[in-house]
């Protein structure tokens, strides 16, 4: 009897110890499998960001409207001296969609609502906060900061042998902008812009070929 209970108390240990060592060997192979946290990458910049050269002290950046002879500021704030680029807050003008007019473009077609701003930067040498004659610094950028209240597309030529093309989307956007030089046998520049989510603005010194 005594033989007998030993016997059968080994038969029924053995598959516990099998188990108990699978598991082992399946924790550990797990442990081995398991990948490294090497941490997220870094979140993708969604925000407004505009580059320049250093700036001078007392110095302003600027959104006027675009235009020529009657353009105002619209929206402007103080630059560290220094800094190279700045990351304003596009609410600080949001509410100017207000302003945004259809166009009648040359060729007749007409736009739909659709306001369109620049960059600019001004140093202020009399300390008065605003932008008189002879403060305005050589930067620029045809990159435009876009509203349009519905999106649409437009295809014109202006008289000094400018084709245009425009992509603009609904909403707030940045309108990227593009100049090509003429094709073999044409004698019209062509400009395109066209709205883009990335909201990377570089403003450098006027040229020729930029000031088109």
């Amino acid at each position: 009897m005594t033989s007998h209970t030993v016997k059968s108390q080994t038969a029924k240990l053995t598959p516990l110890l099998a188990l108990t060592v699978l598991g082992a060997a399946l924790v550990s192979c797990g442990q081995q499998n398991t990948a490294p946290n090497l941490g997220g990458l870094p979140p993708l910049d969604t925000g407004i960001t505009v580059r320049f050269d250093a700036a001078p002290d007392n110095t302003y950046l600027t959104l006027s409207t675009d235009e020529d002879a009657a353009s105002k500021v619209v929206y402007q704030k103080a630059v560290p001296t220094g800094a190279r680029d700045f990351k304003p807050d596009l609410n600080d003008w949001k509410a100017l969609s207000k302003d945004a007019v259809a166009l009648t473009l040359p060729g007749g077609q007409t736009t739909p609502a659709v306001l369109f701003l620049k960059w600019g930067m001004f140093q202020d040498k009399n300390s008065n906060g605003k932008p008189d004659a002879g403060e305005w610094l050589n930067r620029m950028t045809h990159d435009r900061v876009a509203y349009a209240d519905k999106a649409f597309q437009a295809e014109f030529d202006e008289p000094a042998a400018m084709h245009q093309v425009w992509n603009i989307a609904s909403g707030w956007s940045r309108a990227e902008h593009y100049v090509y030089a003429p094709l073999e046998g044409k004698d019209d520049f062509r400009r395109f812009s066209r709205s883009t989510t990335f909201w990377d603005f570089t403003l450098h010194v006027e040229t020729p070929l930029s000031s088109m």
